[in-house]
């Protein structure tokens, strides 16, 4: 960010040169702080610019192998061209000896990395202060894409992007644990469906997880169910994005489907009163679970990324879902169509993998199905971008017989895993209660067992 002074406080901004000239002295004395110092602060933390063409110099180096000094910098430096904008000689000279003391350099990098962070906080704000003056986005947006920004700047700075092997094979350890007492809630999250469970262990944390169909098959409702599992059974927050259909619409299918009550008689406003009772108690069980909803039609991810990490640093949500992939707003229109929905697709993946839950999206295939003797669908058939079968982890692509078949039994629903990152692929056999909205394990010995 450029390092202009905030509005009506003149060149105030926050810095120290005499930090930033310790900070440089003493990595050219101490050597060996560098590799730390580098996961701590970027070039763009030091606010004067011959500054951060030093310290570029310095990483150069350090990258070559080569030590760092105050010979082999000028050398550098010369090289790029940058000595005399730096101050040449005399000033080189100057942060090596106006630096005797060694063991200082992580307070310097830390006060300069504060300074900065401080400096960045200012202009975040004068920037969506001048767009909040303009009036050229709505409210929402605007708000999304302040809260985007703020996220930003909490997370900058070089994460530690190594484990030794023995921390890893530790959270191995932990994790087999879980699995071998039956424990889903410290490593997935359910789907509640015996067959699909025993195939799958559940939905698996850090991973994207694709639910896909054509339309009407029966993917929200098959998604609303594991919802009901994850939040009732397995009390694990959910957020559900839903671009689709409003809370209030999720609301009744989740009662008619936890209470048993036909979808289509609520609907008329022909429910009896023993089901009126059910609903009622089913809703009362409901009310206390840890589902959020947002409902908003146009949704970015910008929005569901926010979203999600609120919820996960407040109420620890184990889960989020999307209805649906193709739905979710662009970052750039004028992108073509596959660019934007891989760009969606990369950013679901990357969510997971921030927050450390299984992301679960929907998404809609192409008619290609429909022409095929057997009807099944295929991951080639997912629609618009062959990236989401790339970043997907888990692929369940759902499929209904009895559309076009009809000496098939009513209410089988066949969920095909064909892809599973770290596991084996497979069908599951399930049965569709329809008037319900309900999904149930197959019972063996019903007329549609296969």
């Amino acid at each position: 960010m450029p390092n202009s002074p905030a509005p009506g406080r003149g060149d105030s901004l926050p810095r120290s040169e005499e930090a930033e000239k310790a900070l440089l002295g003493g990595l050219m004395r101490d050597n060996e702080a560098i590799g730390e110092i580098l996961q701590q602060v970027h070039p763009e933390h030091f606010y004067s610019d011959a500054h951060q063409k030093i310290y570029r110099g310095i990483l150069a180096i350090y990258d070559q192998g080569r030590p760092v000094d105050l010979i082999t910098l000028a050398e550098e430096l010369r090289r790029l061209g940058q000595l005399e904008d730096v101050g040449s000689y005399p000033f080189l000279t100057e942060l090596w000896e106006s630096t005797p003391v060694q063991s200082h350099t992580a307070h310097y990098a830390r006060f300069v990395r504060d300074s900065a962070i401080k400096r960045n906080i200012i202009h975040t704000s004068n920037e969506i202060l001048q767009e909040c003056f303009e009036q050229t986005m709505p409210s929402d947006e605007l708000l999304g894409m302040a809260v985007g920004k703020m996220l930003e700047l909490s997370e900058q700075g070089i994460k530690q992007s190594f484990a030794t092997l023995s921390e890893a094979l530790s959270e191995a350890y932990d994790r087999i644990d879980a699995r071998t007492q039956g424990q889903f809630s410290n490593t997935s999250v359910p789907t509640g469906f015996t067959a699909l469970d025993a195939l799958t262990s559940g939905f698996h944390n850090n991973e994207l997880v694709i639910i896909a169909a054509r339309p009407s098959v029966g993917k929200t409702a098959f998604v609303l169910n594991i919802i009901r599992h994850a939040i009732l059974e397995a009390k694990a927050g959910v957020l559900f994005s839903s671009l689709e259909q409003s809370k209030t619409e999720i609301a009744e299918r989740l009662m008619c489907a936890h209470a048993r009550v036909d979808s289509h008689k609520l609907r008329k406003g022909a429910l009896s009163s023993d089901e009126m009772n059910l609903l009622v108690q089913a809703g009362g069980e409901l009310s206390q679970a840890p589902l959020f909803i947002d409902d908003s039609p146009t949704q970015s991810m910008l929005r569901i990324s926010a979203n999600a990490r609120r919820l996960k640093k407040r109420y620890n949500i184990r889960m989020v879902v999307i209805d649906y992939l193709q739905l979710i707003e662009p970052e750039n229109r004028r992108d073509p169509r596959q660019e934007q929905v891989a760009q969606i697709s990369r950013r679901l993946k990357a969510l997971a993998r921030e927050l450390q839950i299984p992301v679960v999206s929907l998404a809609q295939v192409n008619r290609s199905s429909e022409d095929r003797q057997d009807h099944r669908p295929r991951m080639s058939d997912l629609r618009e971008s062959g990236s989401i079968e790339q970043d997907a982890d888990t692929v369940l692509m759902l499929h209904r017989p009895d559309r076009y078949e009809t000496q098939e039994a009513e209410g089988l629903m066949e969920v095909l895993v064909s892809k599973q990152r770290n596991g084996p692929v497979g069908n599951v056999d399930l049965t569709y209660v329809k008037q319900y909205m309900r999904f149930e394990n197959l019972v063996v010995g019903t007329p549609f067992d296969l």
